[in-house]
C-alpha cells in the first residue's frame, strides 16, 4: 500500500502542522476566517430586514 507521507507534499503538510508555531497560525487563520465569515453572514441576515415592510396580523382577520 502507497502510504500517504511517501509523497513530498503530504509530508511537507505534515511538516507544517506539526511545527508548533506555524501550525497554530494556520489553525488560527482558518478559524478566523471561518468566525468572520459566520459574524458577516449574521449581521447581513440582521441587515436584511425592512422597516417599511408590511406585517400581517395572525391569525388573518377576515
Amino acid at each position: 500500500m502507497n502510504f500517504p507521507l511517501e509523497q513530498p507534499l503530504f509530508q511537507f503538510f505534515y511538516w507544517l502542522v506539526n511545527t508548533p508555531g506555524v501550525g497554530a497560525a494556520v489553525v488560527g487563520l482558518l478559524v478566523g476566517a471561518a468566525v468572520t465569515t459566520f459574524a458577516l453572514t449574521l449581521r447581513w441576515i440582521a441587515s436584511a430586514k425592512n422597516a417599511e415592510q408590511e406585517s400581517y396580523p395572525y391569525p388573518p382577520q377576515h
